[in-house]
């Protein structure tokens, strides 16, 4: 699926269809909902099924938009709409939090997939540097788990202030997309922004420890800017 094909899925269209499909002599609050969470979801679905690695961002939004539907159809209190968009990354925080006590941290699993996992493992052999990027791996769990925090606080605040009405209702729904449209460029863009450094910091920190430049220790390490890259 075309990168700019997907912001038109997840985030234009679900809008355009709950500010203006909600009234009862269109298609009313209930359908109007569901249609507008048709598309993430499927978006979700496709990325969790297409992708090569584990599409940690992905499987939350398919959960994310689940629990929307789950309470749009049961009608349940607004509260719920606030606790469902905070619990969402708060809960995956604690799991990348959780996860670092354990051999397995997400974190790490995740990035290993991106790697040249035995030239990186020998180089921090060679260069005594193993338990350098476990501390490394370490920051990055709780930086993660931090934005994901973050990310959770705000988006309840959001909630909070601007979802109001009762579910299934017009109002609810065209405060539901009045939400999505601000959640874009409060939450959707800084931690976008926050994710691009944070993998630059593991990555400039991995390029550190095994003394070899980013472009040898990526899969497909040829298409990394070459600032990026610079070790």
């Amino acid at each position: 699926m075309a990168k700019p094909l997907k912001p038109f899925l997840n985030i234009v269209l679900p809008i355009v269809i709950l500010l203006t499909l909600s009234d009862e002599h269109r298609l009313g609050p209930i359908p109007a909902l569901l249609l507008s969470l048709v598309f993430p979801l499927a978006v979700g679905l496709y990325d969790v099924r297409t992708s090569r690695t584990v599409d940690v961002s992905a499987i939350v939004g398919v959960v994310g938009v689940i629990l929307t539907a789950v309470i749009g159809l049961f009608t349940l209190p607004p509260e719920w709409l606030a606790a469902k968009e905070a619990a969402v990354p708060v809960v995956f925080a604690l799991c990348i939090v959780a996860s670092d006590f354990t051999s397995w941290p997400i974190v790490r699993l995740l990035f290993n997939q991106t790697l040249h996992r035995d030239r990186v493992q020998l180089a921090l052999e060679t260069n005594g540097t193993t338990e350098d990027y476990r501390r490394l791996m370490s920051r990055t769990s709780w930086l993660w788990a931090t934005m994901m925090t973050a990310s959770g606080i705000i988006r309840y605040i959001l909630a909070i202030m601007i979802v109001t009405s009762e579910p299934g209702t017009r109002e609810f729904n065209h405060q539901l997309g009045e939400m999505t449209a601000l959640r874009v460029p409060i939450v959707t863009i800084p931690i976008g922004v926050m994710m691009m450094v944070l993998i630059w910091f593991l990555v400039r920190g991995t390029s550190r420890l095994t003394r070899l430049p980013a472009r040898e220790l990526i899969k497909g390490g040829d298409r990394i800017p070459r600032f990026f890259a610079r070790s």
